[in-house]
């Protein structure tokens, strides 16, 4: 793998998406994410990861977010509802981060696309 990588932009990243499984059947609990992403980096050990990810609407609930990750929206929307009641939505432009642990419904409101960098806690 080359040192230093040029992550595609919107309209050639969508071209190189493979389907993902991120959202397990038992965490989903309305529609059907469909979702796809394109792997720019992995660390040796697989713990840490730079990507680029789609969903389609759907909504999750998640009962530990397995990791830390930084999201850039690049098209969408996507609401976090913590357990703690603290409701957050964010699209495009928006940048967020989530800590691991988190717990609370992970909704994607309209067709998401952000790139993310993902450490497996």
């Amino acid at each position: 793998m080359p040192k230093i990588t040029k992550i595609p932009r919107t309209e050639d990243v969508l071209a190189e998406m493979r389907p993902s499984h991120y959202v397990t059947a038992q965490a989903l609990r309305s529609g059907s994410p469909n979702e796809q992403e394109s792997n720019h980096l992995t660390s040796f050990d697989g713990r840490f990861s730079v990507g680029t990810w789609r969903a389609e609407p759907y909504s999750e609930y998640i009962d530990s977010y397995p990791g830390d990750e930084y999201t850039r929206i690049l098209e969408g929307r996507v609401t976090l509802i913590g357990d703690d009641g603290e409701t957050r939505t964010f699209a495009g432009g928006d940048a967020f981060v989530i800590a691991a642990g988190w717990r609370g419904e992970y909704r994607v409101d309209e067709t998401l696309l952000k790139q993310f960098a993902f450490y497996y806690s």
